[in-house]
């Protein structure tokens, strides 16, 4: 059987190796959806980053005080000299992001907000944030 013979009239398949593997199109599409993907993570860290310095905050302004006398400014004072130490301080406002309430057992510090990163022209992404500290009367405080 020769390799150049027609099969029920089709022509035949002599030169299938050269047709594998990546086309210039392909591997430009591949590369540039691999480069949006990091452009856009590389955005994103540092909002998240920025999260965890107001997590870390959130933990260090409960740490160590009387939950059921603290007042909300020594809770905001403490936040925001953290906050600076972290190179933060311009995160949060405070009138509006913080709400602190009390119960009988639970003390709970939460803080709503959220972070516009833009990525071309009009095109944004919006990324929302609600940490929340609940401590027991006893100092023993969940990340939530």
């Amino acid at each position: 059987m020769k390799h150049n013979r027609k099969l029920n009239g089709t022509k035949p398949l002599l030169n299938i190796k050269r047709q594998g593997g990546w086309t210039f199109w392909s591997l430009a599409f591949t590369l540039s959806v691999l480069a949006f993907f990091g452009y856009v993570g590389m955005q994103l860290v540092p909002v998240y980053s920025l999260n965890g310095n107001i997590k870390n905050a959130m933990l260090r302004s409960v740490d160590g005080v009387n939950l059921a006398k603290v007042s909300r400014s020594e809770i905001i004072n403490k936040m925001s000299r953290q906050l600076l130490m972290d190179s933060s301080q311009q995160a949060l406002n405070y009138k509006n992001d913080l709400v602190i309430k009390r119960t009988r057992s639970l003390f709970t510090l939460q803080v709503s907000y959220e972070r516009r990163i833009p990525i071309v022209a009009n095109i944004s992404i919006i990324a929302e944030f609600s940490p929340m500290v609940e401590c027991s009367f006893s100092n023993q405080c969940t990340l939530n």
